[in-house]
């Protein structure tokens, strides 16, 4: 695991997740780091990762009410059910 998960707060868990080879565009054949956050909003957890991981992983964050993941400029999307 990288060594600037560690600079994150609330940090449950985080995983590597491998790239896809086989992909046209770079950015998707490199690995990402899946974190899991204890709670906060997924979205600004994602723009705090994405800053300190540079271009070499893409980032998807969960927390426990949402998710949001780098190609998509973390934007979060609500993972509790009404």
């Amino acid at each position: 695991m990288p060594t600037w998960v560690k600079r994150l707060q609330g940090v449950k868990a985080a995983y590597i997740q491998p790239g896809n080879p086989k992909e046209t565009d770079p950015a998707d054949r490199r690995e990402s780091i899946q974190i899991e956050f204890t709670g906060g909003d997924a979205s600004q957890h994602c723009t705090a990762a994405r800053a300190v991981a540079g271009t070499e992983y893409g980032i998807i964050v969960t927390t426990p009410s949402g998710m949001a993941v780098d190609s998509n400029d973390c934007l979060s999307v609500n993972l509790e059910t009404p």
